[in-house]
């Protein structure tokens, strides 16, 4: 991608200045002169208002730089077609999902002068939802498995998951793409069925179809019955897009620059810290940044979040005014067969009874194979600050009866504020997992509050703290049905976390030192 850096002034800075002191990374728009387009885009040779829709309305960018229309006349992609006409709420969906991020995959599609019909892959991927997982473990947008994105440099560990980086992800599908592409004897259709079936499955069909090289046609390989509608998906979507009202759907304008601006902070921060000092929602926050797993940014890199102009201007200006103590950063240590908190603390410079508030252990026994957070710093006064910390703070707040949905929200989103499934949501209110989301719409989460309370009320009513398991019962299930850490019921069972439990067993379900009635 193309980046102008631009430093943050800050009146009156002195040597005393944090350094964290963030720096805000736009992504820029190529001028007229440098801007890189297909060659069949030629601005200065169209109507005016032609070259003016282009210049404001995504969409019209993105149609202008289609080149693969030769391919549109097919049964197969009219077949597809039919499918997609007239499903206004579906690219109302699509639409809402990809403004966040759109403009920087046509930007780089366009820098490299490609198809823009590639822009179009993830919404037959994965509905332009940078959360979406397959069930064979591909992630994001672009639906990178764990082993190819490792290959094309998407770092993936226990804080991020570049896979689900619009950004990162982005430059690594393209290279995937242009790489398939020479390989297939520069053929956009190969590319395309490879990047879905993968090389080797591409190669054995035109082996078998026992076509001379210069005669490989994709509608006429013996190609897995996914990868040949998958193909002529895309070349449907390029054909309604460009001529959208046609086949009964109005594209919503997108503005045709970056909805999203990077701040680099220069540091580990909570995000929802970081979502204060922005004046945004914390989910919002999360949804515009789905490569990171936990509750902060990665304690070494990335260390940067994408938010709207005035948000990032927000989160600029409030990170000038705070301390390094203010922003303590966290590593994680797998507890290793042998290991005691003692010799942990003592391997890692710090001190048992921090170790202990900063992962809520009540005692000092620990399980290997799990993992602790370590704080970095040699601060004496961290106890203090880590027992009132964002880190201790829960993120997921008392679950309402009901919630009014605000700009910005969907299910996953809404799923993860209040430690519910966004399945149990949609089925519960009668709706389809890609549903559209009105602001101002009432969802109703007593199903998940009368569960909760139910089952707890149940226990105590009865005067027990055990829980007698049932078939397809985890202690996952368990842990959330009564609003327990999982942490917690290994250690009042005294069983780790690899043990099997089966029907019948009993386990204590609430705390020893619990009252009952």
């Amino acid at each position: 991608m193309l980046f102008a850096c631009q430093a943050i002034d800050h009146t009156d800075a002195s040597a005393t200045e944090p350094s964290h002191v963030a720096t805000v990374i736009e992504i820029s728009r190529p001028s007229e002169s440098s801007r890189l387009r297909p060659a069949t885009l030629n601005e200065n040779s169209m109507p005016e208002p032609v070259a003016d829709a282009i210049q404001n309305n995504l969409w019209e960018r993105l149609r202008a730089g289609f080149q693969l229309g030769q391919y549109y006349a097919h049964p197969a992609v009219d077949r597809q077609l039919e499918n997609y006409a007239g499903k206004q709420q579906y690219f109302d969906l699509i639409t809402e999902r990809a403004t966040p991020f759109l403009y920087w995959i046509v930007d780089e599609i366009e820098r490299r002068q490609l198809p823009q019909e590639l822009a179009l892959l993830p919404i037959v991927e994965s509905t332009f939802n940078p959360n979406a997982y397959s069930n064979e473990g591909a992630v994001g947008l672009w639906q990178f498995v764990g082993a190819t994105g490792e290959s094309f440099g998407l770092q993936q560990d226990w804080w991020y998951d570049a896979r689900r980086d619009p950004i990162l992800s982005t430059t690594a599908a393209l290279d995937y793409l242009q790489l398939l592409y020479q390989q297939f004897n520069q053929d956009w259709l190969l590319a395309l069925a490879a990047y879905n079936a993968g090389d080797g499955n591409v190669r054995r069909a035109i082996r078998r179809s026992r076509s001379d090289a210069d005669e490989i046609d994709f509608w006429d390989l013996p190609l897995p019955a996914e990868t040949r509608s998958h193909v002529p998906k895309i070349l449907a979507l390029a054909r309604l897009i460009s001529a959208s009202e046609q086949h009964g759907v109005v594209l919503a304008p997108i503005a045709n620059e970056p909805a999203l601006i990077v701040v680099e902070i220069g540091a580990q921060i909570d995000i929802s810290q970081a979502a204060g000092l922005a004046k945004m929602d914390y989910a919002q926050l999360r949804a515009l940044n789905p490569g990171y797993l936990q509750w902060a940014t990665h304690p070494d890199s990335p260390q940067h979040l994408s938010l709207p102009k005035a948000n990032a201007e927000a989160l600029t200006a409030g990170l000038a005014t705070l301390s390094e103590q203010d922003l303590v950063t966290w590593d994680r240590y797998e507890i290793l067969a042998g290991d005691t908190l003692g010799g942990i603390a003592l391997k890692l410079g710090t001190r048992i009874d921090i170790l202990r508030i900063a992962n809520s252990l009540r005692g000092s026994r620990i399980i290997a194979g799990e993992s602790l957070l370590i704080p970095r710093t040699s601060d004496s006064n961290l106890l203090a600050n880590i027992s009132s910390s964002p880190l201790q703070q829960n993120h997921i707040l008392t679950l309402p009866d009901s919630y009014t949905l605000r700009r910005g929200d969907n299910l996953w989103s809404i799923a993860h504020r209040f430690n519910l499934k966004s399945t149990d949501i949609a089925r519960w209110n009668n709706l389809e997992l890609d549903a559209i989301l009105q602001p101002g719409q009432v969802l109703n989460l007593q199903f998940a509050v009368f569960d909760k309370h139910a089952a707890v009320d149940s226990l105590i009513r009865n005067g027990a703290a055990t829980y007698m398991i049932k078939p397809g019962d985890s202690l996952d299930k368990i842990a959330r049905r009564f609003s327990a850490k999982l942490e917690d019921l290994l250690i009042w069972n005294d069983i780790a976390v690899h043990d099997l439990i089966h029907p019948g067993q009993s386990i204590i379900i609430l705390p020893p030192e619990y009252e009952l009635n």
